[in-house]
C-alpha cells in the first residue's frame, strides 16, 4: 500500500476546509448554543420556582388575612342585633 502523502494531505485540506469542515463548524456552534441554552433554561426554571413559592405564600396570608377579616365582620353582625 504505497500512498501519495501529497494526495493525501490535499484531500485531508479539502475535506477541512469544505464541506465536512463547514458541517463540523455547524455542529460544534449548535453544541454551544445549546448548551447556553440549557443554562438560560435551567435559570429560568429557577427563578420561575422561587416567583411560584413567593406567590404562594403571599395568597396564602392574603388568604388567612381574608377569613380574619370575616371573622371580624360575622362578629360585628352579631354584636349589632
Amino acid at each position: 500500500m504505497n500512498y501519495n502523502i501529497g494526495m493525501d494531505i490535499s484531500s485531508l485540506l479539502n475535506a477541512v476546509t469544505g464541506q465536512f469542515g463547514a458541517l463540523c463548524l455547524a455542529c460544534v456552534v449548535l453544541w454551544n448554543l445549546m448548551q447556553s441554552q440549557k443554562q438560560y433554561m435551567e435559570r429560568l426554571y429557577k427563578d420561575n420556582k422561587e416567583d411560584r413559592e413567593l406567590y404562594r405564600t403571599t395568597l396564602t396570608n392574603l388568604s388567612q388575612k381574608i377569613d380574619k377579616i370575616g371573622e371580624d365582620i360575622a362578629e360585628i353582625k352579631r354584636e349589632l342585633r
